[in-house]
């Protein structure tokens, strides 16, 4: 993938205060890895990973956060200029010009740019001025159903049983994996995404895109079904080695809620989750760490999955296509983290994801300036001549993307 290298506006940073100057960036292909020959119909080489690429990070530790660090708000830009950073109590300001020559017009985007100035987050929101268009954002909105699942759980059984538990002998955390990587083992996805509705409550859902949680328009839900009728699993949760919990199953209103969201909504509702430690007065209001954790990685212990499951499981690769992972493993010392989760329908490709890319220094320490960390949400219902060229279209979007926050241009 790599060829030239590059510098960033951190080298400068670093290089002048003495600090550790990490190997120069690579240039990276514009465009995304070939067509390796798709083997299944109407499955898609980003979407479904048809070439098998997806990897995952040589280390692992489910409790570390991104480690990054940064010395200050004002952070410049790779070609000049410099960009100002936002503490989560500060109001949301998009600059809706960032991504408008760097992706397709009709790109639906949000990026949420993470800097931990001092240990504390700070934000710069960016994208083409499509972050407020609502949408059907398809099967994304599955792990956000059951983060709802986990807080429903948690609340009701006053802090008892949460994600953890296990439920007919399995571990929740497996049937979160099995809905994020589409095994159907043994049950569909879109089953496993209503039960989790069932869990948590579609007019609760609703409640947190509004004014339970995230105040966001009325013009925006959350709390639609995904085509299947819910897994046939029971409603009585088991902490191993602990507690129990019995739930009732909540149906789907009438009217029944529809998915309808925009990207800044996406991006903020993972965001939050990912940050739940750092960012406590923005919480999802029930969720613990441990929910959490589940949903990102799966179960612990799980024989099903081993120890990369979760959000981790995602079959889209768009994130992971979007810049040289060799690169990223050796200056992170393998200490890069991706979440995500694809949507897909109607020839319409959604995809929202987290991406910790850190750079350590030979003692394991992050190197000031240079760590990467970020949310996106993106959909893409048009381009191409088919479905294969738009799942082109949206991975070559994501790198040009993905390049320019890694070395410093956006």
């Amino acid at each position: 993938m790599g060829g030239a290298t590059t510098t960033s506006a951190a080298t400068a940073s670093s290089a002048s205060s003495g600090g550790y100057v990490p190997d120069p960036i690579p240039n990276i292909d514009p465009e995304p890895p070939a067509d390796c020959g798709l083997e299944k119909p109407f499955y898609y080489q980003f979407l479904d990973d048809q070439c098998h690429l997806k990897t995952w990070p040589s280390f692992q530790d489910r409790d570390a956060p991104c480690p990054i660090v940064d010395d200050s708000a004002i952070v410049p830009i790779t070609g000049g200029g410099s960009v100002a950073y936002h503490p989560s109590s500060d109001p949301v300001v998009f600059d809706s010009s960032a991504l408008a020559d760097v992706v397709p017009s009709d790109l639906r985007v949000a990026v949420i740019l993470i800097r931990r100035v001092n240990g504390v987050p700070h934000y710069h929101y960016i994208s083409n001025g499509t972050e407020e268009d609502v949408f059907q954002p398809w099967s994304t909105t599955k792990v956000f159903a059951a983060a709802n699942a986990a807080a429903t759980l948690e609340i009701e059984s006053n802090y008892k049983v949460g994600l953890t538990a296990h439920v007919d002998g399995t571990p929740l955390g497996d049937f979160v994996s099995s809905m994020v990587s589409y095994d159907d083992n043994p049950y569909t996805s879109n089953s496993l995404g209503a039960y989790f509705h069932n869990i948590g409550g579609r007019t609760k859902a609703n409640g947190l895109i509004h004014a339970d949680w995230l105040n966001r328009p009325q013009s925006e839900s959350f709390g639609g079904n995904y085509g299947d009728q819910a897994a046939p699993l029971g409603y009585t949760f088991i902490e191993p080695g602990g507690p129990s919990w019995t739930t009732q199953s909540k149906p789907t209103p009438n009217p029944a809620i529809s998915n309808a969201l925009s990207a800044h909504t996406m991006a903020e509702f993972l965001k939050r989750l990912v940050l739940h430690r750092e960012e406590p007065q923005q919480r999802l209001p029930g969720i613990q760490w441990k929910d959490i954790r589940t949903l990102l990685y799966g179960a612990n212990p799980s024989a099903a999955y081993g120890p990369w499951g979760g959000m981790t499981r995602d079959t889209a690769i768009y994130l992971q296509a979007s810049h040289d992972l060799d690169y990223i493993e050796s200056r992170s010392h393998g200490r890069w983290s991706i979440f995500s989760k694809l949507g897909f329908g109607s020839g319409t490709f959604v995809n929202v994801g987290y991406a910790c890319f850190p750079v350590l220094d030979p003692q394991d320490q992050p190197v000031p300036g240079w760590g990467r960390e970020f949310v996106i949400a993106a959909r893409l219902e048009s381009g191409g001549a088919n479905e294969a060229e738009r799942d082109r279209i949206l991975a070559k979007a994501y790198r040009s993307i993905v390049t320019r926050i890694v070395d410093g241009r956006l």
